[in-house]
């Protein structure tokens, strides 16, 4: 049966690195440019542009697309992308709120305020966006499971302005210089109930986004594993770690070390083999690999050193001839 593994057991998934980048450019570009028109549109009405949570959230996504787009970058040359846990929640809550605003255009806006919630720059920040936004997030953070802990915190930023928007229509009011009720939350049901209803939706956008998320993680894992064959003996293992520590290593910067210890726990636990033995496997190969490309770096400078001293002393020696023919030329002119 062929096995499917690239040249090293363990896969650095240099393709979700450049997928990353791509997507974060795009996501990032788009959502801009479209707030930049929401904003040319909006800034001849009564409300600030600023006041509508449909910016709001996807500024914040744009944010967590320009946070991810150097550790893409950086990914591609390790060929590992490692995300901080902060920026993952960061990215967690703000496809949460662009969902959130993709789900209420569609449900409540539409239905109750005709085609414009579709339409012009409505249609890229409250479809086209959110929905780019929702596809990076699930397909880039696909080995990352989420509990119930990120899901609240993910729900803080639309809390908030859930919060915010409700004082400033119903509690200050647009008369006192407030807000008006641009959303219609509260033209067709109570105050009370339209809170309910929003509270409702936006927990269950988040629970499913993940319930996605994890579903996904957990079978990332399983076709990490499946690429494993399982008769391999300790010492296979330790020369295939070894040998994907040398193929970091000769890309490494030499300050700093990217260890996989996610990957290196499960081969821990599918053969047995303690985790600093593979640790110690790793960190040697790329430090013998390192060790040799700055060797190769040293011995090509001592070449063209060498090269540089000797090129002077030939160009000397093949031009005295020449000079001393000339000056025998002139001689024999004058004379």
């Amino acid at each position: 049966m062929k096995q499917k593994k690239n040249r090293y057991m363990i896969g650095l998934e240099e393709t979700r690195s450049k997928i990353a980048l791509i997507a974060g450019i795009l996501v990032f570009s788009l959502t801009i440019l479209s707030i930049i028109m929401m904003v040319d549109t909006y800034s001849r009405t009564s409300e600030h542009p600023l006041h509508y949570f449909t910016v709001l959230s996807n500024f914040m996504s744009a944010v967590g697309a320009a946070f991810m787009i150097p550790y893409a970058a950086e990914g591609i040359h390790k060929k590992r992308f490692v995300l901080p846990r902060w920026i993952v929640q960061f990215q967690y809550a703000g496809a949460t709120c662009v969902a959130i605003t993709m789900v209420t255009a569609l449900l409540i806006i539409w239905p109750t305020q005709g085609n414009k919630a579709v339409t012009g720059s409505n249609f890229w920040l409250h479809i086209v966006t959110p929905f780019l936004t929702v596809v990076l997030f699930q397909c880039v953070e696909t080995g990352i499971s989420f509990t119930r802990r990120d899901n609240i915190i993910a729900m803080i930023p639309y809390w908030i302005y859930m919060t915010v928007y409700y004082i400033m229509v119903r509690i200050i009011g647009k008369a006192n210089g407030g807000w008006s009720d641009f959303y219609m939350t509260m033209a067709f049901i109570p105050a009370w109930a339209s809170i309910i209803l929003m509270l409702i939706l936006g927990y269950a956008v988040s629970r499913a986004l993940r319930y996605i998320q994890n579903k996904r993680a957990k079978q990332y894992w399983k076709e990490i594993s499946a690429l494993w064959k399982d008769d391999l003996d300790d010492m296979e293992v330790l020369i295939e770690v070894f040998g994907l520590g040398r193929s970091i290593g000769r890309k490494c910067s030499g300050t700093e070390l990217d260890v996989p210890l996610d990957i290196f726990r499960l081969i821990s636990k599918r053969y047995n083999i303690p985790l600093e033995k593979l640790i110690n496997a790793y960190t040697k190969g790329a430090l013998d690999s390192f060790e040799e490309a700055q060797n190769r770096i040293k011995n090509r400078k001592k070449d063209t050193k060498a090269k540089g001293i000797a090129n002077p002393s030939d160009r000397s020696e093949t031009a005295q001839p020449e000079s001393l023919a000339g000056s025998e030329t002139e001689q024999n002119e004058k004379s």
